[in-house]
């Protein structure tokens, strides 16, 4: 990732939007890639910032709108098509388990070919993939049929150099130059040279060399006698970057790192193979997402669509992280405060002190068609950057980093602050100022996510119930930081500004009628009276006055709310109800993950273990029990698996991310780094499919713990089994004096 000098060496100056809004419009919304009605077969495989997206043959076939090998939110191919003398082969396995590599096993229908008669399974095929800098292809081919058989492989190609938003749907009024192919024995390069004035390269080349090449192909003539074999090797490279080892070499490098990756995080066994499976699964998404950068690097928000920074998501799976591994959070920590806003923006709606919402770093953000260069429309990322620094000094006592990060907390209170308003009256909300900026900027954050009772859009600004809880935690956490700065005032100002927050959020965004919150107040203070997930999350944050939770539960596991896949984004009795809208009806991993852990907080135990339940359902039908970014809120049949979303990234982080973080909610995990304390708040029961749970080098500042839970007729029983200076406290209840 590469800065802009004009963003970061602080002399920029505030300037007019002169982009026109009768261009192509509003961007496509998040998660909405209105050129794309189906990827739910695809395979990904990734690594740093380049990823492939293939059908189950492992090719980019022609037809497929969206597949493609993509560096920097570019296509570097568009076209990548193995067949057998045109005829497609047979699928007979087709696996991307692994993050980094895939492999594919194929054979021949029954075929003539120059008029002989090819029995069917009688050629196999093994693709193997791994993709590092560049993408290295072994195609192995074997003859199983007792003559000597001729046939010809042949691989299609193309590269059109689209970008990530164009192949979304964006349409844009014109592109750079795109060079003809230059063709040699053994290699095809593409070239495209964008508006930006970069120069964008695909090659490729064979070994053996193809019997034919052209711009848009090669072709292998293959005669094989009995049991005999050839083997070809593709390697794929964009932009010239690549890794000068064979696949194996490369292979064995990737799987080092990626047990590297899950050593560094805490270990968890359990009673239950399939909870095992499930944890190892979102440990190894989170490493397939990592992208390396000059701070260390972050996790990118989720393949395809999302394969870039994101304030938001980053923070959020930071936070599910922390007990699992903390270094996950240093990092976000950094790298968001380096692209921490600066100067007043409206195109970018950036603003002095806030947190991006998204950062892109192709063509058309290199020539400000669309402004995630990088784009600021989050009103959430803030308070939530405060509140993963508390939670992160929680966990780790390290008070080093905060006070090297302590003028970008500083100015990210004052935007929240000068953003709220008075103390006594004020909320967080927003209001698009971008031409080419997000209508609705919290997590929901596609057009029509925040709808009225009547179905209508609700009119900015917008202050969210979820929002409002941020900036309570971030408040609560940050006061206990700047204390230890010895900023004693300020820190009895953010308890005397939270406190009151939280009062008046009960007051004014309950619904009497409803029995919930509203899901914001909207235009004049207007209540959006409609049943969400969003309020919920407000038990995570703690701003939900006990008086109002046991009914706000009651409502959440309702069946208009609980699916039996888990909790819906919006009522099925909503107006705007739809199980397949993206925002409005639909269940989110990462939602019911944070939901969960404020059900904990709460002491609603059995609610917590409901969820857990249905997470755990929902992983077993999903292929790797990979949990997509979101699923269908089709309520659950006996005889139904969860009804997949067509367009859903996979993996997307917070999705990996929610396990981990409900497994914390269930193990009752409060840490005090800066007092050596572990408080575990005692489960009554585990969930009815663990007998028993370890807990193996649990960080809490320089020091660790093991912990083994047991199920017992009378209840949990927690052990400490190895301590080296953490003080464990066991309890029945949440602290109050808990972040």
């Amino acid at each position: 990732m590469t800065e802009r000098s004009s963003q970061r060496d602080g002399v920029a100056s505030p300037r007019e939007d002169t982009r026109s809004a009768s261009g192509p419009g509003l961007i496509i919304p998040q998660g909405e890639p209105l050129a794309i009605a189906d990827i739910r077969e695809a395979q990904f495989i990734k690594e740093g910032d380049l990823f492939l997206m293939t059908d189950e043959e492992g090719n980019l076939p022609p037809a497929q709108a969206a597949y493609g090998l993509y560096r920097g939110d570019t296509r570097h191919l568009s076209v990548y098509d193995l067949t057998l003398d045109d005829v497609r082969p047979t699928v007979l396995l087709s696996t991307a388990e692994l993050g980094f590599g895939s492999e594919q096993h194929l054979t021949n229908p029954r075929m003539t070919v120059d008029s002989r008669v090819i029995l069917k399974d009688s050629i196999e095929v093994t693709r193997r993939r791994v993709v590092n800098k560049s993408l290295v292809e072994s195609i192995r081919v074997t003859n199983f049929a007792i003559e000597r058989t001729r046939i010809a492989l042949r691989l299609r190609f193309a590269a059109d150099f689209a970008d990530m938003f164009e192949v979304r749907g964006e349409t844009r009024p014109r592109r750079g130059k795109l060079f003809p192919p230059e063709v040699r024995d053994d290699r095809v390069i593409f070239a495209y040279e964008g508006l930006d004035g970069v120069r964008r390269t695909t090659e490729l080349i064979f070994s053996p060399a193809p019997e034919i090449v052209s711009a848009d192909g090669a072709r292998f003539t293959l005669d094989l006698g009995h049991r005999e074999s050839v083997s070809i090797h593709v390697t794929i490279i964009p932009n010239g970057d690549h890794i000068d080892a064979s696949f194996g070499e490369q292979f064995d490098t990737l799987a080092a790192s990626y047990r590297d990756w899950i050593s560094s995080c805490t270990r968890v066994f359990t009673s239950n193979d399939f909870v095992n499976a499930m944890l190892e699964r979102s440990l190894t998404d989170l490493r397939m997402l990592r992208v390396e950068d000059g701070d260390g690097g972050f996790i990118a928000a989720g393949t395809p669509w999302f394969s870039s920074l994101f304030g938001r998501d980053s923070l959020i799976t930071a936070l599910q992280m922390l007990a699992f591994n903390p270094k996950v959070a240093e990092r976000t920590l950094r790298v968001l405060a380096r692209w921490q806003g600066r100067n007043p923006d409206d195109w970018r709606d950036e603003e002095p002190g806030k947190i991006l919402h998204e950062l892109r770093t192709g063509e058309m953000a290199a020539t400000d068609e669309i402004p995630m260069t990088p784009y600021y429309g989050s009103v959430d990322s803030t308070p939530l950057f405060l509140l993963l620094a508390s939670e992160y000094v929680a966990w780790t006592g390290d008070m080093q980093l905060v006070r090297e990060l302590e003028p970008s907390l500083m100015a990210a209170r004052e935007w929240v602050r000068d953003q709220m308003g008075p103390p006594e009256s004020g909320y967080l909300s927003y209001s698009k100022r971008s031409s080419k900026g997000l209508l609705n900027q919290g997590w929901k954050d596609s057009h029509d996510g925040i709808v009225a009772a009547d179905g209508s859009l609700v009119e900015s600004p917008i202050a969210l119930a979820e929002v409002q809880g941020y900036v309570y935690a971030a408040y609560q956490g940050l006061a206990g930081l700047v204390e230890r700065l010895d900023r004693s005032d300020l820190a009895e100002e953010l308890r005397r500004d939270a406190a009151a927050l939280k009062s008046r959020f009960n007051r004014d965004f309950w619904v009497e009628d409803l029995q919930f919150f509203a899901l914001a107040l909207a235009g004049r203070n207007e209540p959006a009276a409609v049943v969400t997930s969003n309020p919920a999350q407000g038990l995570w944050t703690g701003i939900v006055d006990k008086s109002r939770a046991a009914a706000l539960v009651d409502r959440l596991c309702s069946s208009d709310m609980f699916s039996g896949w888990g909790i819906r984004t919006l009522s099925s009795h909503e107006r705007r109800y739809n199980p397949l809208g993206y925002h409005l009806g639909t269940v989110w991993p990462h939602d019911n993950s944070l939901i969960g852990m404020g059900l904990r907080r709460y002491g609603f135990e059995e609610a917590l273990n409901r969820i857990v339940a249905a997470i755990y359902d929902s992983a077993r039908s999903f292929e790797y029990h990979r949990l997509p970014e979101l699923f269908s809120g089709v309520p659950r049949t006996p005889h139904s698996e969860p009804v997949r979303y067509p367009v859903a990234s996979r993996p997307q982080a917070w999705a990996a991310g929610a396990f981990p973080l409900l497994l914390q909610a269930i193990l009752g995990l409060v840490p005090n780094a800066l007092e050596g304390r572990l408080t575990v708040v005692k489960p009554r029961r585990l969930p009815p499919f663990l007998e028993y749970v370890e807990v193996r080098g649990l960080r809490v500042g320089g020091a660790s713990v093991d912990l083994r839970y047991e199920t017992h007729p009378d209840g949990t029983q927690v052990s400490v089994l190895e301590t080296d200076g953490v003080d464990v406290v066991v309890v029945d209840e949440w602290p109050e004096d808990a972040p």
